[in-house]
Protein backbone atom coordinates (compact mmCIF):
# COMPACT_ATOMS: atom_id res chain seq x y z
CA UNK A 1 0.00 0.00 0.00
CA UNK A 2 1.38 3.71 -0.80
CA UNK A 3 1.98 5.98 1.80
CA UNK A 4 1.42 8.82 -0.69
CA UNK A 5 -1.08 11.70 0.21
CA UNK A 6 -3.96 11.71 -1.88
CA UNK A 7 -4.32 15.22 -3.66
CA UNK A 8 -8.02 15.38 -3.40
CA UNK A 9 -9.95 16.02 -0.44
CA UNK A 10 -12.67 13.06 0.64
CA UNK A 11 -14.94 13.65 3.70
CA UNK A 12 -17.74 11.41 5.29
CA UNK A 13 -20.22 13.95 3.72
CA UNK A 14 -20.67 15.35 7.20
CA UNK A 15 -24.21 17.45 7.66
CA UNK A 16 -26.40 18.97 9.70
CA UNK A 17 -30.16 19.96 9.87
CA UNK A 18 -31.32 23.90 9.39
CA UNK A 19 -34.57 23.45 10.66
CA UNK A 20 -35.32 26.76 9.46
CA UNK A 21 -34.65 26.33 6.38
CA UNK A 22 -36.24 22.58 6.56
CA UNK A 23 -32.42 21.64 4.80
CA UNK A 24 -29.80 19.53 4.96
CA UNK A 25 -26.66 22.09 5.09
CA UNK A 26 -23.05 20.79 3.97
CA UNK A 27 -20.15 22.75 4.94
CA UNK A 28 -17.50 22.86 2.93
CA UNK A 29 -15.12 20.71 5.16
CA UNK A 30 -18.50 18.00 4.31
CA UNK A 31 -17.96 18.34 0.46
CA UNK A 32 -15.28 16.30 -1.36
CA UNK A 33 -13.27 18.18 -3.75
CA UNK A 34 -11.11 16.94 -6.35
CA UNK A 35 -7.69 18.45 -6.06
CA UNK A 36 -8.79 19.38 -2.71
CA UNK A 37 -5.75 17.69 -0.99
CA UNK A 38 -3.36 20.41 -2.94
CA UNK A 39 -3.09 23.70 -1.31
CA UNK A 40 -1.94 25.20 -4.57
CA UNK A 41 -5.80 23.92 -5.47
CA UNK A 42 -8.32 24.85 -2.85
CA UNK A 43 -8.09 26.01 0.45
CA UNK A 44 -10.41 24.12 2.40
CA UNK A 45 -11.30 25.60 5.85
CA UNK A 46 -11.42 23.45 9.12
CA UNK A 47 -13.76 25.88 10.74
CA UNK A 48 -17.54 26.28 10.37
CA UNK A 49 -19.52 29.26 7.84
CA UNK A 50 -16.16 29.80 6.38
CA UNK A 51 -16.01 29.01 2.14
CA UNK A 52 -14.01 26.98 0.72
CA UNK A 53 -11.77 29.24 -1.64
CA UNK A 54 -10.35 27.62 -5.50
CA UNK A 55 -7.39 28.88 -5.75
CA UNK A 56 -6.53 27.21 -9.59
CA UNK A 57 -8.25 23.72 -11.17
CA UNK A 58 -8.84 23.39 -14.98
CA UNK A 59 -11.08 20.57 -13.26
CA UNK A 60 -13.21 21.34 -11.21
CA UNK A 61 -15.53 18.60 -9.02
CA UNK A 62 -17.14 18.69 -5.88
CA UNK A 63 -19.44 16.15 -4.75
CA UNK A 64 -21.11 15.00 -1.69
CA UNK A 65 -23.74 12.26 -0.77
CA UNK A 66 -27.10 11.85 1.45
CA UNK A 67 -28.40 9.08 2.75
CA UNK A 68 -31.49 10.14 4.81
CA UNK A 69 -33.20 9.88 2.01
CA UNK A 70 -36.99 7.81 1.64
CA UNK A 71 -38.56 6.18 -1.28
CA UNK A 72 -41.10 8.66 -3.59
CA UNK A 73 -39.79 11.78 -2.12
CA UNK A 74 -38.50 14.36 -4.43
CA UNK A 75 -35.00 16.12 -3.50
CA UNK A 76 -34.02 20.01 -4.15
CA UNK A 77 -30.57 20.25 -4.11
CA UNK A 78 -28.07 23.48 -4.23
CA UNK A 79 -25.14 25.08 -3.47
CA UNK A 80 -24.45 28.56 -1.89
CA UNK A 81 -21.09 30.31 -3.92
CA UNK A 82 -19.49 33.63 -4.62
CA UNK A 83 -16.63 34.54 -6.56
CA UNK A 84 -13.69 36.57 -5.30
CA UNK A 85 -13.54 39.96 -7.50
CA UNK A 86 -10.43 38.89 -9.63
CA UNK A 87 -12.40 35.43 -10.37
CA UNK A 88 -11.25 34.01 -13.99
CA UNK A 89 -12.07 31.35 -16.21
CA UNK A 90 -15.89 31.50 -15.70
CA UNK A 91 -16.58 33.14 -18.92
CA UNK A 92 -18.72 30.55 -20.74
CA UNK A 93 -17.73 27.33 -18.48
CA UNK A 94 -20.09 24.99 -18.27
CA UNK A 95 -20.87 25.01 -14.56
CA UNK A 96 -23.06 21.57 -14.35
CA UNK A 97 -24.88 19.97 -11.19
CA UNK A 98 -25.78 16.52 -11.37
CA UNK A 99 -27.41 13.81 -8.96
CA UNK A 100 -28.46 10.30 -9.06
CA UNK A 101 -29.80 7.99 -6.51
CA UNK A 102 -27.57 5.02 -6.02
CA UNK A 103 -24.73 3.58 -7.27
CA UNK A 104 -26.68 2.25 -9.94
CA UNK A 105 -28.93 5.01 -10.38
CA UNK A 106 -29.61 7.34 -13.86
CA UNK A 107 -27.85 10.51 -13.55
CA UNK A 108 -29.27 14.16 -13.83
CA UNK A 109 -28.11 16.95 -15.09
CA UNK A 110 -28.59 20.45 -15.05
CA UNK A 111 -26.53 23.30 -16.56
CA UNK A 112 -26.37 26.42 -14.06
CA UNK A 113 -26.85 29.39 -16.59
CA UNK A 114 -26.89 32.08 -14.40
CA UNK A 115 -22.65 31.48 -13.78
CA UNK A 116 -22.05 33.52 -17.16
CA UNK A 117 -24.77 36.26 -16.51
CA UNK A 118 -22.53 38.06 -14.53
CA UNK A 119 -24.54 38.82 -11.69
CA UNK A 120 -22.81 37.14 -9.19
CA UNK A 121 -20.64 39.44 -7.12
CA UNK A 122 -19.36 39.42 -3.37
CA UNK A 123 -22.67 38.43 -1.79
CA UNK A 124 -22.99 34.70 -1.82
CA UNK A 125 -26.07 33.14 -4.01
CA UNK A 126 -27.84 29.84 -3.78
CA UNK A 127 -27.00 28.10 -7.28
CA UNK A 128 -28.98 27.15 -9.66
CA UNK A 129 -31.46 30.22 -8.77
CA UNK A 130 -35.10 30.97 -10.10
CA UNK A 131 -33.59 31.88 -14.13
CA UNK A 132 -31.87 28.16 -13.99
CA UNK A 133 -35.18 26.59 -12.12
CA UNK A 134 -34.83 24.18 -9.42
CA UNK A 135 -32.76 21.05 -9.42
CA UNK A 136 -34.81 18.14 -8.38
CA UNK A 137 -34.44 14.53 -8.38
CA UNK A 138 -36.73 11.49 -7.32
CA UNK A 139 -36.17 8.65 -5.09
CA UNK A 140 -38.02 5.47 -6.50
CA UNK A 141 -41.19 4.61 -4.84
CA UNK A 142 -39.56 0.76 -5.26
CA UNK A 143 -36.54 1.91 -4.50
CA UNK A 144 -37.59 0.13 -0.48
CA UNK A 145 -34.80 -2.76 -0.73
CA UNK A 146 -32.26 -0.46 -2.89
CA UNK A 147 -29.34 1.67 -2.59
CA UNK A 148 -31.05 5.40 -2.00
CA UNK A 149 -27.97 7.40 -1.15
CA UNK A 150 -28.51 10.65 -3.45
CA UNK A 151 -25.04 11.69 -5.00
CA UNK A 152 -25.06 14.83 -5.98
CA UNK A 153 -21.52 17.23 -7.85
CA UNK A 154 -20.79 20.96 -9.06
CA UNK A 155 -18.54 20.13 -12.46
CA UNK A 156 -17.14 22.09 -14.78
CA UNK A 157 -14.55 19.67 -16.77
CA UNK A 158 -14.80 20.41 -20.26
CA UNK A 159 -13.58 23.77 -21.39
CA UNK A 160 -9.88 22.62 -19.72
CA UNK A 161 -9.71 26.34 -19.18
CA UNK A 162 -7.90 27.24 -15.50
CA UNK A 163 -10.56 28.58 -13.28
CA UNK A 164 -10.11 30.72 -9.89
CA UNK A 165 -11.88 32.88 -7.65
CA UNK A 166 -14.72 30.26 -6.35
CA UNK A 167 -16.44 30.15 -3.09
CA UNK A 168 -18.01 27.15 -1.52
CA UNK A 169 -20.02 28.16 1.62
CA UNK A 170 -22.43 25.22 1.57
CA UNK A 171 -24.26 22.64 -0.53
CA UNK A 172 -27.89 21.71 0.50
CA UNK A 173 -30.55 19.07 0.30
CA UNK A 174 -34.45 19.48 1.08
CA UNK A 175 -37.27 17.40 0.57
CA UNK A 176 -38.81 19.40 -2.45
Amino acid sequence: MSSQKSSHYKTDSSMELDTNRKAWIFQPSGLNYVWGGDSRCWVIPKEPRVPAELKMVSWLEVTGSFDKTEPGKTYQIGCKISFKPEATGWDGAPLVMSAKVGKKGKTVWKKIKSVNQNKFGSEPVNIPDESDGRFEILVSSTADNQDTKLQFGLYEVWTGRWKTGLLIYEAFVQEA
